[in-house]
């Protein structure tokens, strides 16, 4: 893992790059380089980070940051000249340690075994080194993938590196999925650029928390880097796939940019169709009476919309209009928010602030800093909210918040809020949320309560009931008028995988099978009767408590993964999910949930389906899932005998098989 990537050992770069490095990070390096606990010991521990703070400076003196910084430069420059590492490799105890001393809290051991594998380390010194034999894949054993945004092209570049061939159907003229499509001002991640990037793809950000460009200008990066926009065909929007149960292969249907229907046969169908692709809309009277602009941020034109000098109205106050907000606050005439109830928001001191290039550029040169930097915003964005989500039974103010934890969160984000309001507390009662913090997706803070201060900005509480020629109307009867109304009003994500038509054994359709929006699934990957169809972001596989997006899929990724080499080990090249493991880790997912927070009384939720489900958050803590995907078991499945292989699909993909 420790690898030298740089030969460029001038002083001055090197310097100037420690100077604005993280220093908690910078001591953790130390420990590796040097071989030195003390790093990690008395005045060398940073104090606690607080939210979603980097902590830079760690809380140090500054004789004890001058002393890091000295010796880190010191350190990285001898390394840089000989690869040498005092200690390459270290036990999970230690490792645990480093990161509860680089947090300024206890992380669990169980930690361990995840901690080791996000810093790209090799087993446990405690551990026997096993070189496990590589297993041919199949003849002519091949894939579909649905979808070239981020899981298409995580499933494509494992798919690539274990020799399968495959073929990315993607419905746009482009890849990136929902970073092509959303193109709003101020469209960005609230998830940190470091953690929201594929492990195997590193990437010179130019911001803390990336736009909506850089992401999809990530994308296609990483589609270059890993050969895959070669195997992407685009404009071929897929309608329908149909398990065979004589030859056990799937044949995908999609229409392409002609309009003319092609037909795709393979062993394997990977759905990386994503969840926020269906941009959802009130359901209002003459919704397209509206004679002005009408826009829904999912769907922003190429060409933009005009704002100067306009009155606008959003309508919803989710992410992408505390996004949407305050950047176009100062360009229109008037903006009116229509907001059905206020949402909790954080601060994210990072925000709009540009990663420096002498960071950058450590960042590039020395992986174990990018790792462990990574490492420690995965615990902030991560499992360190999990506990303020468990529900309290004994808790005595359920109506405010379900446990103490989940209380100290709402007294300190109330108290920001006021803060940002300033002089116009007045507006603070239509602000506060009347549910306990994470009842709803935290949203990241860019501005939203002082754009509401401003004097061309109006907040209205409620819903809209009609759409006029010139403006809307609310359900208490206010009229509105407008140049521009904005729907900011999020997407359907409980009807997973519509409107595409899958049908499994004996022509059981899945919609069905999930009863429209009560999505179920093993691993949010897996379902009964639909034999080798791996569905990525699919149901219960959100974390609401934070976490990448990414990761999430790498991990789904490295399952099916796992499961397909067992596969081929035991010559088996299409398996079945059983029901029993299906129903059993479903029943997991439900019992969790009866004690989080997102079915707790009062709580309303684009988490849950129409039946009060939760479909949409996994309930268990991101190491659980970790160690629920580190390695598939075939015994969890029913075998399928091997087919014949169709050599129609080798011309058919026009890809080495």
């Amino acid at each position: 893992m420790i690898e030298k990537l740089s030969q460029d050992n001038s002083d001055n770069w090197l310097e100037e790059s420690v100077q604005q490095a993280n220093l908690p990070t910078l001591a953790c390096l130390l420990v590796h380089l040097t071989g030195e606990r003390r790093w990690i010991e008395g005045h060398f521990k940073p104090t606690r980070s607080r939210g979603m703070d980097d902590n830079d400076d760690g809380g140090f003196a500054i004789a004890v940051q001058d002393e890091i910084r000295r010796h880190a430069t010191r350190e990285i420059k001898t390394w840089l000249e000989t690869g040498s590492v005092a200690l390459a490799n270290s036990s999970d105890e230690l490792l645990v340690e480093m990161m509860s001393v680089t947090l300024g809290e206890e992380i669990p051991a169980r930690y361990g075994a995840m901690i080791r594998s996000e810093l790209e380390l090799d087993v446990s010194p405690a551990e026997p080194a096993r070189v496990k034999p590589s297993t041919p894949v199949p003849d002519g054993f091949c894939a579909v993938i649905i979808g070239a945004g981020i899981s298409g092209l995580c499933a494509a570049a494992r798919l690539d590196e274990a020799g399968i061939a495959y073929v990315i159907l993607e419905r746009n003229a482009g890849l990136g999925g929902v970073w092509r499509e959303n193109k709003y001002p101020g469209a960005a991640c609230d998830v940190p650029s470091h953690l929201y990037s594929f492990s195997f793809a590193q990437y010179n950000w130019s911001e803390y928390f990336a736009g909506s460009d850089e992401i999809e200008q990530y994308l296609n990066f990483v589609a270059d880097k890993c050969n895959i926009r070669q195997s992407i065909r685009f404009q071929h929007e897929v309608g329908a796939a149909i398990f065979d149960q004589v030859t056990n292969q799937w044949t995908v249907t999609a229409t392409d940019s002609a309009g003319q229907q092609q037909y795709f046969l393979a062993d394997i169908v990977i759905s990386g169709v994503g969840a926020f692709n269906k941009p959802k809309y009130p359901s209002v009277t003459n919704l397209d009476r509206f004679t002005g602009d009408s826009v829904h941020t999912a769907r922003w034109p190429e060409q933009g919309v005009e704002l100067v000098g306009r009155n606008v109205i959003v309508v919803g106050n989710g992410a992408s209009a505390m996004q949407l907000v305050p950047a176009i606050a100062d360009q229109v005439r008037s903006l009116t928010v229509i907001q059905r109830a206020p949402q909790w928001a954080a601060p994210f001191p990072k925000f709009k602030k540009k990663v420096p290039t002498a960071v950058q550029r450590l960042i590039e040169a020395v992986p174990l800093y990018r790792l462990w930097y990574r490492l420690r915003l995965s615990w902030a964005f991560n499992d360190k909210l999990y506990d303020a989500l468990q529900v309290d039974a004994k808790w005595p103010h359920p109506q405010r918040s379900i446990n103490a934890i989940n209380d100290k969160h709402r007294d300190g984000l109330t108290r920001y809020i006021e803060s940002e309001l300033g002089n116009r507390q007045d507006l603070l009662p239509d602000l506060i949320p009347d549910y306990p913090p994470f009842g709803k997706r935290l949203l990241m803070d860019n501005g939203w309560a002082r754009t509401l201060t401003k004097d061309n900005v109006r907040l209205f509480n409620g819903s809209v009931s009609k759409v006029h020629n010139d403006g809307l109307e609310l359900t208490d009867g206010t009229q509105i008028e407008a140049d521009v109304i904005i729907w900011a009003t999020g997407f359907d994500v409980v009807n997973f995988l519509a409107p595409m038509e899958i049908t499994g054994v004996d022509q059981r359709q899945l919609h069905d099978d999930w009863d429209g929006d009560d999505a179920r699934a093993y691993l949010g990957t897996l379902v009964p009767n639909y034999p080798n169809f791996f569905c990525l972001y699919g149901p219960n596989t959100q974390f609401g408590h934070g976490g990448s997006l990414i990761s999430i899929i790498e991990r789904q990724v490295s399952y099916v993964m796992s499961l397909l080499k067992t596969m081929f080990a035991n010559n088996v090249r299409c398996v079945d999910v059983r029901t029993d493991v299906y129903e059993d880790y479903n029943a997991q997912v439900d019992a969790k949930h009866e004690g989080m927070i997102w079915t707790h009384q009062g709580m309303s939720t684009y988490y849950r389906n129409s039946k009060g489900r939760v479909v949409v958050c996994n309930p268990f803590r991101i190491v659980e899932f970790w160690e629920m995907t580190a390695a598939a078991d075939l015994t969890d499945y029913r075998a399928v005998a091997p087919s014949a292989v169709s050599e129609f699909k080798r011309s058919q993909f026009g890809v080495k098989a």
